[in-house]
């Protein structure tokens, strides 16, 4: 039995999304060995993946090489391409690509739900069930490759194997939920036992909450794996869109005292005032004014592969 796409439901079943956002999401990796090396066919076989790769249709950035833990530059396996008086730079030169795969490298396509159909409409599926944005990458590894440094991700990861095996160590996190914005060395996170080791094969899944560490390898087999990423809005990008309403008030607006950062003396007065104007701010605020525009920011930055399609349709009509 294949997974039913497009939906989140179906990349988690057979456990309920009620059940995963009250177990799992934010908390610990869930990891789902289902014995079903069809489930992903919908979305992307090893067949798909070469085709992709193969028909030179990607151009750099969405398509990358790493080795040893880095990326190549792009003038070790892309060219530039003339056509009249067009020039098409970062089209893949595929005996490199081939070459450096087989010395091992890791193909990734970034971003492959823009140009692979099936992923864009899962992408669409799951931003309008969880209102976060998604991504997709996927990686094709081949035998014997150690994967990139152990590091963590400051978004959520589902990861999808498609074909071959790969094994994952994880590691607890060195901070709990770090923001985008937040960066730290995972390496020493590296230097007690993995909370987590298991082998992913084809038809597996492995949640990973952002933050927690881990490292990859594969064994004498390649790996082929999609990775669902999820960057989330958290209560610090909604009050910053409260804040952002503050401007329209002139007390905000005015200058702090001067020689506030000079004179110490100052900063018992400017901690009453930023108090009493934050509380003018929560007492006029409306908050289903400020919830509303930032949900509808949030859509408008996902256009959909469906909105895309409607777009052109329209055009071409």
């Amino acid at each position: 039995m294949q997974v039913h796409m497009p939906s989140f439901a179906g990349i988690i079943a057979p456990l309920s999304p009620e059940t995963f956002f009250a177990d799992c999401w934010e908390t610990k990796p869930l990891h789902l060995a289902r014995a079903n090396p069809s489930f992903y066919d919908g979305l992307l076989t090893k067949a798909d993946a070469e085709a992709i790769i193969c028909s030179g249709g990607l151009r750099f950035p969405a398509i990358q090489l790493a080795r040893d833990g880095r990326f190549l530059p792009p003038e070790a396996f892309t060219r530039s391409l003339r056509s009249g008086d067009d020039i098409f730079a970062g089209v893949p030169n595929l005996d490199r690509v081939n070459a450096a795969y087989r010395s091992g490298a890791t193909i990734s396509l970034p971003g492959l739900h823009r140009a692979w159909r099936p992923l864009g409409l899962l992408v669409d599926s799951i931003q309008s069930e969880i209102s976060h944005a998604v991504h997709t990458n996927a990686y094709l590894t081949p035998g014997n490759t150690a994967g990139f440094a152990p590091h963590y991700d400051t978004h959520d990861v589902f990861i999808l194997q498609i074909a071959g095996k790969k094994t994952w160590r994880i590691h607890a996190p060195p901070l709990t939920l770090p923001h985008r914005s937040q960066t730290l060395d995972a390496t020493p996170a590296t230097s007690s036992r993995p909370i987590l080791s298991v082998d992913l094969v084809p038809g597996d899944l492995l949640y990973l909450p952002r933050g927690f560490v881990h490292a990859t390898v594969t064994s004498q087999l390649f790996s082929l794996h999609v990775t669902l990423g999820v960057t989330v809005y958290t209560w610090l990008e909604l009050l910053q869109a409260l804040l952002q309403t503050a401007k329209a008030t002139e007390d905000f607006r005015r200058a702090l005292p001067p020689g506030f950062a000079r004179d110490g003396t100052m900063h018992p007065k400017v901690r009453t005032r930023l108090a009493d104007l934050l509380k003018k701010l929560q007492e006029t605020t409306d908050y289903d004014a400020v919830l509303a525009g930032f949900s509808e920011r949030t859509k408008s930055a996902a256009p959909t592969t469906q909105q895309f399609t409607a777009d052109i349709r329209a055009f071409s009509a």
